[in-house]
């Protein structure tokens, strides 16, 4: 490896930890183009590295952005392309085989368009691998509360006015996450938590839930457990994107609500 590192060089390593559910759940193959929708700084790209054709990272945060091209050239990533856009509104028109859209649909003033131009983008029977929030934000509370009113730390975040890409836009309940998909001509394939651990890296603790073997192995074996799934920090989905509405391929009668059904993913909401 180089030994050249970037400045935050080291926040990337506890990205990287973290992304190794991704290929273990949602793997892609090397003839696949990918659509990585709020790439933010790329760190998809280096966990999926020498699985896909081609991807095309799209941000709205041009220092990201940056970051993501320092990153790949890095790690001598040649097939990676940033694009700086709006997520809602995506200058593109060519189809992918996969798409990525991680920790991304809470921050956009508008899901359903979000929702709407991975649609489009995607060639007919593809698949997209997507997160809602589920636990995350309610222990990033916890932590805050901890510190402020008990240990009296004073709080770092800084609010913007008007609309900021960088903090959650909604609070909606899993529910209604996975109906926003379903609207628009998705079905839910499979889905598990992405880990039943809190955010302890908050604490500055190091992610070991994920870079110990042993741990990771319990942490996975129960994240993907019914009773469990909608627990984890965030509920990590794969949706294929489908023509004709006909649910019954997917054991979902087509008559019956899907909040009211569990399907192959095993997902009771």
């Amino acid at each position: 490896m180089r030994e050249r590192k970037y400045p935050d060089f080291e926040f990337k390593k506890g990205k990287l930890t973290s992304g190794v559910i991704y290929p273990e759940f949602f793997p892609i193959n090397k003839e696949d183009s990918v659509l990585n929708v709020g790439c933010g700084d790329g760190v998809q790209a280096l966990t999926y590295k020498g699985n896909f054709k081609r991807m095309v990272g799209v941000d709205i945060n041009s220092k990201s952005l940056e970051t993501a091209r320092k990153l790949m050239e890095y790690y001598e990533i040649d097939n990676f392309e940033a694009r700086e856009a709006n997520v809602e509104d995506l200058p593109l028109d060519e189809p992918f085989d996969k798409c990525i859209a991680i920790d991304i649909i809470e921050h956009v003033i508008n899901p359903d368009k979000l929702v709407s131009e991975i649609y489009r983008l995607l060639k007919d029977d593809g698949e997209v691998l997507i997160t809602f929030p589920a636990m995350h934000d309610k222990w990033e509370n916890l932590f805050r509360f901890v510190g402020r009113k008990i240990i009296r730390r004073k709080g770092k975040t800084v609010y913007k006015e008007g609309w900021d890409p960088n903090q959650h836009q909604y609070d909606f309940k899993l529910r209604k996450w996975i109906e926003i998909m379903e609207k628009q001509n998705f079905v839910l394939v499979d889905s598990r938590a992405s880990t039943l651990f809190p955010p302890l890296h908050y604490l500055k603790i190091p992610r070991f839930w994920f870079s110990n073997k042993f741990i990771h192995t319990i942490d996975n074996y129960f994240c993907k457990l019914p009773m469990f799934k909608n627990y984890g920090q965030a509920l990590v989905c794969i949706f294929k994107k489908i023509i004709n509405r006909n649910y019954e391929n997917f054991n979902r009668h087509p008559s019956t609500p899907s909040s009211q059904t569990r399907g192959r993913s095993g997902l009771l909401l």
